[in-house]
């Protein structure tokens, strides 16, 4: 995983850092709060920037969160990023990273992607040596009076843990019967549903062009070849 660096959303630099300690134990969750347009990447940068334009104009050093992750997308963006200190959680900055999921999770459900981003953004940070091996995932909700991170993110916070075992039931998963595709006419069905539910993309049952987008963005970001096709390697990558 390569998290889209500050350049990539459009930051303006920070008027300041604060150097973290590490390895950090404590990773909390929250979310912007404020509805997605979209779920593209131009949507996700402008909701950043609307965040750190906001942070700053309390006359903070920069954006409050070490971390975002897109609510359909998973997609993954640095904010203050590794070693620094974030502003986010009160009473808890000095040994936590925060990880903000763009939107809002209370009327945008989480996807499995952003689910899983989180999870694998956390195991990176144990890898490189920034956090414990055995971390506390909490929601902001749980040290202060808010309903950040919103209702659906807060209730998979237990799939964000690296050391979750964290399996789709059998009964949810499509059996797979041919590759998945983009071509005319569109591909159609539970099947494909399903998979947009995994990439988070619309999930409205027709393989078109943003859900081909959407499969090669989760194929990159998994270290598979990114052709927008589902065959049995990416299925079974899926299924996990």
């Amino acid at each position: 995983m390569t998290p889209t660096n500050r350049a990539g959303w459009g930051a303006k630099a920070p008027r300041w850092t604060t150097k973290h300690k590490k390895p950090i134990s404590e990773i909390f969750i929250h979310h912007g709060g404020t509805t997605l347009a979209n779920d593209t990447y131009p949507a996700e940068a402008a909701a950043l920037r609307g965040y750190q334009n906001f942070h700053r104009g309390k006359g903070w050093a920069d954006i409050a969160y070490s971390f975002a992750v897109g609510v359909a997308s998973g997609r993954v963006y640095e904010l203050r990023g590794w070693g620094n200190r974030p502003g986010a959680t009160r009473g808890h900055n000095k040994n936590s990273y925060a990880i903000v999921i763009i939107g809002d999770t209370t009327k945008q459900p989480i996807s499995q992607a952003a689910v899983d981003a989180v999870r694998e953004l956390i195991e990176l940070g144990q890898k490189i040596g920034r956090i414990t091996a055995d971390p506390t995932i909490k929601g902001h909700r749980d040290v202060k009076a808010t309903a950040c991170p919103g209702d659906s993110a807060y209730a998979h916070l237990a799939e964000m843990s690296p050391n979750a075992v964290v399996r789709p039931h059998p009964s949810t998963v499509p059996p797979y019967v041919k590759a998945l595709r983009l071509r005319r006419p569109r591909m159609r069905g539970v099947f494909v549903r399903w998979v947009q539910g995994k990439v988070g993309a619309k999930a409205d049952g027709v393989f078109g062009p943003l859900s081909r987008a959407a499969v090669q963005q989760w194929q990159f970001s998994h270290g598979l070849i990114a052709d927008g096709i589902v065959g049995r390697k990416t299925y079974k990558a899926l299924i996990g």
